[in-house]
């Protein structure tokens, strides 16, 4: 008998939570019609309700300011709620508010922690940061192994950015063995994911040809998409090598 009445219980305690799992998608019906304060009310009640996806939606409400007023502080503790049951979103935003100073007070060794915890959850925008962080010696000690480590973590989860300063420092020998090849094939994917510095620097390396099998077709193929995206000096490799 004990038994069945604990399966009750365990029962409506997940119905409970799926419930207000529920109303967070009530909260997004409300927030696209425009109705910012309903859509608040909401995500706050399904927050109190265990649903902590409402946790990280009313944060994202009381940070960007959007028809209620900006609260920071509100925002931060928000986010904490999230992060605390592995929310990754909102533990790569409380980290950048900690980082900043945004409604908590500023402790970059306490967003290093936090962004770490956001990478690990497939957050390429955390691994980015952490990678800059140890490069530039921000909340943690220089570390130019843990740069790149973190920089191929975010490269893998399609981040362009990373992708391309991975390259960088394969071509220059920056923390890593020189490897133009390497480089070559991640300034590819950058571009692929339209970082136009990558499709420009890549190619450069066609024109060249010092690395690649230099190619001029190839290269203003490249150039041409990179100025597409407003690269003023890809435009100008474009039409000086179309002349």
């Amino acid at each position: 008998m004990l038994k069945f009445l604990l399966k009750i219980m365990f029962f409506c305690c997940v119905s409970f939570q799926f419930s207000f799992a529920v109303s967070v998608n009530d909260g997004f019906e409300e927030y696209n019609k425009g109705n910012v304060f309903q859509a608040l009310n909401i995500f706050e009640k399904a927050c109190d309700g265990g649903a902590y996806s409402g946790c990280y939606n009313a944060g994202l409400i009381y940070y960007k300011g959007n028809r209620v007023e900006r609260d920071y502080e509100k925002a931060a503790n928000y986010f904490i709620k999230a992060c605390d049951e592995g929310h990754g979103e909102a533990c790569y935003n409380i980290a950048y508010m900690f980082e900043n100073g945004l409604g908590v007070r500023l402790d970059p060794s306490k967003s290093v922690s936090l962004y770490d915890r956001s990478c690990q959850k497939g957050v390429s925008a955390a691994c980015y940061n952490l990678s800059i962080m140890y490069e530039k010696e921000d909340g943690v000690e220089k570390d130019s192994f843990k740069a790149v480590d973190y920089l191929t973590q975010a490269c893998n989860l399609d981040h362009a950015k990373a992708c391309y300063n991975l390259a960088i420092k394969f071509k220059n020998e920056e923390g890593v063995e020189k490897n133009p090849l390497k480089a070559a094939n991640l300034y590819q994917k950058s571009c692929d994911l339209n970082y136009a510095n990558a499709c420009y620097n890549l190619g450069v390396m066609y024109y060249e040809g010092l690395f690649l099998r230099k190619d001029n077709s190839k290269a203003s193929e490249l150039f041409n998409k990179a100025c597409n995206m407003d690269f003023d000096l890809a435009c100008k490799a474009y039409d000086n090598l179309n002349k």
